[in-house]
């Protein structure tokens, strides 16, 4: 109902109450009784204990106005039953009845709210399927972010962000992305190449030295003349010829990487770890060091046995050479890869990430010999061969966990 028709219901009632006080009853009743018929928009009623006057033949039970209620009634006009609302108030000796049919009402309102529902459903809808393609879309886009980020970290440092032909936010930022890429590239050629370049042509002229100094000593032996002097120059000699060689390696290394040119063999990950270890036992045993295996059984990976040898002697030599006399070294293998452990001082997190940098050397450690190289070179091999490399704390000592992919 609405209030225009509350309005003229609060008059009819305000009208009927002044003509009770007015007339006599049975004035009133003769008004009343043509009033009632008279009147088609609303359905008046005067209920005594003798008689019904009006369009009702008997009265509901309905609150005192001006509160509402739902009620049915049959209307010949429309040979129906219809719901109409309406109140009593008590006037003179009897009940004032005021009803109006508002069913049409209703029934726009219940379509005004099936409509409304209907439309609130279409946009939530419409909503969720914009939503959810913005979101598809925003999500590839961001995963392609990501995967370029895991090649970098891998090693591939050429990866790059795809750029769409749309020009926006997003390929803005690609395109930034990609232009930091491109900048640590170069500088990474760059150092990467003045270092080989440097090893590259230290290396004849350093071997010829190392080829007259074998030499002189041959003839200092002959002549039964100490040759001391001349050994440990050879000897420092060959460590500086190994380390270039080891950084020409490296770069061999992940220039195969970034290509992708490996021609890898199933290897049996268990006998490399065993042939390592028999050519690591002369040197634990000088220290009185003892290495405990743990291998339950064969592991296939494809791979360079070479390599992947050279990867695992390096961290066995790390092991023994940094863990001191009588240390305890583990090596394990496990579903993925391998680990290996010792109970020696460790490494601090701070470093962790540094000792795989070239020529990066801990400062505690600088009175053992190395030039920085090892760990750096078994990052490569191993990234090369799909796996990862991380220190653990081993409490006390390190722990260096082998996990390859495949």
């Amino acid at each position: 109902m609405n209030r225009q028709q509350q309005l003229q219901m609060a008059n009819i009632i305000a009208q009927q109450t002044l003509l009770a006080e007015q007339l006599t009853t049975t004035q009133f009743v003769e008004q009343f009784e043509l009033q009632a018929h008279s009147s088609r928009q609303y359905i008046l009623s005067y209920q005594t204990e003798q008689q019904s006057i009006g369009r009702l033949s008997e009265a509901p039970t309905l609150p005192q106005c001006p509160s509402l209620s739902r009620f049915p009634i049959w209307l010949d006009q429309y040979d129906e039953i219809r719901l109409v609302s309406g109140c009593a108030q008590p006037l003179g000796s009897g009940t004032l009845i005021v009803a109006v049919d508002d069913e049409s009402l209703y029934e726009l309102k219940a379509q005004f709210i099936s409509a409304s529902a209907i439309a609130l459903c279409l946009a939530i809808l419409l909503g969720l399927i914009t939503g959810l393609i913005f979101s598809v879309r925003v999500l590839k886009r961001i995963n392609g972010f990501n995967q370029v980020a895991l090649q970098v970290e891998a090693g591939h440092l050429s990866a790059r962000v795809a750029i769409s032909e749309q020009n926006d936010e997003y390929d803005h930022m690609a395109s930034h992305i990609n232009t930091m890429l491109s900048q640590l590239q170069h500088s990474f050629e760059t150092i990467a190449g003045i270092t080989d370049a440097i090893a590259h042509d230290l290396r004849t002229p350093l071997s010829h030295l190392r080829q007259q100094i074998e030499s002189e000593i041959l003839d200092k032996q002959l002549e039964n003349l100490p040759t001391e002097q001349l050994e440990s120059m050879l000897q420092k000699l060959d460590e500086i010829l190994f380390t270039f060689s080891s950084m020409l390696e490296l770069t061999r290394l992940q220039q195969q990487r970034e290509d992708n040119s490996q021609n890898f063999t199933n290897v049996n990950l268990q006998q490399v770890i065993i042939d390592a270890v028999d050519l690591i036992e002369p040197i634990t045993e000088n220290k009185h060091q003892f290495i405990a295996l743990q291998l339950p059984s064969p592991l296939f990976i494809q791979g360079d046995a070479t390599l992947l040898f050279r990867a695992v002697y390096n961290l066995l030599e790390n092991a023994s050479k940094y863990a001191g006399d009588n240390a305890q070294i583990e090596v394990r293998l496990t579903p993925n890869g391998f680990t290996i452990k010792d109970n020696g001082p460790g490494i601090c997190d701070s470093e962790k990430e540094k000792v795989f940098q070239r020529l990066y050397r801990i400062e505690k450690s600088r009175g053992v010999a190395g030039f920085g190289l090892g760990l750096t070179l078994v990052k490569a091999i191993i990234q090369l061969h799909n796996g990862t490399i991380e220190l653990l704390d081993n409490n006390p000592g390190l722990t260096v966990q082998i996990t390859f992919a495949n």
